[in-house]
């Protein structure tokens, strides 16, 4: 009975030991990369974004189909038997005359073909603009696990702080007793534990609402964390030169739609000039008269006196010109966005550098002051007030680290690249 009982709790102990295995397991660890590539695979706005595409190309397959023929058929009877042939009656063929006519549109000026190649460019266009679409959602989810990264830093420092001030206030009350300190001297420790400990459970709030956002973009239900070390902006990057920048702007997303806009209305334009032209239709007629067979030739146009398609040609000139200057002011844009994007970048990533050295120095001095303060060489007001400078600088040189990413993913969308980290 009692080995049965072993075996029993050790099996339960097991099984509970397999669950948390599993448990552990289960959270995956994000680094920036791996969003960026799980959204671009899932997102479900990526996905009917990409339906335009496939309505594109419909466009195309309808503008290369080649108009029907129409068959028309007229037939007259004779209705006064008075007038029929002699030894005939009504349903004979001398007493009725049948008219039969095939025709069809004839293509002029290359319509069908300009038709075609404007539903090619709109293709063009649109993938382009899938591009961009792209482009934009990816900052979005790189911006929510920036600040999923920046909640979950503020819960670290402000969960270790709070260790060290509720091991402050377990110290405290032992020298209150010992009548060290005074009580005001202890209801100050206690009051900035209080303080942060009110912080710890806003900023843990803030990183899971951080985190649900992340599951919604990456359309899971998993638990998730983000990597605190993600090695992705401490990369050396070759391209990080004013001339580099400013040529992967050029070559983004929205910079190529705009110039492809030009190129559709070009198209647009053309097809507008060749439809000016009138569309013929054409065909042969077979026509029995009275038993005596007719063959003969159709043809049916409109003569263009008033419409020449003046108004639609007009709209795709104010189109052209519009095109032009959108695409004009996008490329000076990006390269505005990329020489700004880059000092920025530049900027935030010495200033982290600095900031790295003074966090150094504010623990050294807080470590000089607690080392004093133990030995009772210093008041705890000393203490605390280190204490309080040493959590000031954990505070900016966190937001100097936050601004650094921001600057790099700032980097990445001007440029491009945002697109490109999926498959380094």
């Amino acid at each position: 009975m009692y080995r049965t009982g072993i075996r029993l709790w050790v099996g339960v102990a097991a099984v509970l030991c397999s669950a948390q295995t599993l448990s552990a397991q289960a959270v995956r660890q994000l680094t920036l990369r791996e969003v960026i590539r799980q959204v671009q695979e899932k997102s479900p706005e990526l996905r009917a974004e990409r339906l335009n595409q496939d309505l594109a190309k419909a466009d195309v397959l309808t503008a290369g189909l080649r108009p029907n023929p129409s068959l028309n058929n007229q037939s007259l009877q004779l209705m006064q038997p008075s007038h029929f042939p002699e030894g005939t009656n009504a349903i004979n063929r001398k007493n009725r005359q049948i008219w039969w006519q095939l025709t069809t549109p004839v293509n002029v000026a290359g319509q069908r073909q300009k038709s075609v190649a404007l539903a090619e460019e709109t293709v063009e266009l649109n993938r382009l603009n899938y591009a961009e679409t792209e482009r934009n959602l990816l900052r979005s989810a790189a911006q929510t696990w920036l600040d999923a990264w920046s909640a979950y830093q503020t819960v670290v420092y402000t969960e270790r702080l709070q260790h060290n001030l509720d091991t402050l206030v377990q110290i405290s009350d032992v020298r209150l007793r010992n009548q060290v300190i005074t009580q005001t001297d202890r209801s100050r420790t206690q009051l900035l534990a209080d303080q942060y400990r009110l912080r710890g459970r806003t900023a843990r709030q803030a990183y899971q609402n951080q985190l649900t956002r992340l599951r919604y973009l990456l359309q899971t239900t998993d638990s998730l964390e983000v990597d605190r070390m993600d090695s992705l902006f401490f990369r050396p990057a070759d391209w990080l030169t004013d001339k580099d920048v400013s040529g992967l702007a050029q070559d983004r997303a929205d910079v190529r739609a705009a110039g492809q806009a030009i190129t559709v209305a070009q198209r647009n334009a053309d097809l507008q000039q060749a439809l000016r032209i009138p569309r013929p239709e054409l065909g042969a007629i077979y026509n029995p008269q009275n038993g005596v067979p007719y063959l003969g030739f159709y043809g049916t146009m409109a003569l263009p006196f008033f419409n020449k398609n003046q108004g639609e040609i007009r709209k795709a000139r104010i189109a052209e010109d519009q095109s032009r200057q959108v695409a004009g002011y996008t490329r000076r844009q990006a390269l505005t966005e990329g020489q700004v994007a880059l000092r920025n970048y530049t900027t935030q990533r010495d200033n982290l550098t600095r900031y790295a050295a003074i966090r150094q120095q504010g623990a050294a001095v807080l470590a000089s002051v607690r080392y004093a303060y133990f030995r009772g060489g210093t008041a705890i007001v000393d203490f605390l007030e280190a204490q309080r400078a040493m959590l000031s600088i954990e505070e900016e040189y966190l937001a100097t680290e936050v601004a650094y990413r921001q600057a790099f993913i700032d980097l990445l969308f001007v440029t491009g690249q945002i697109q490109r980290i999926a498959n380094p």
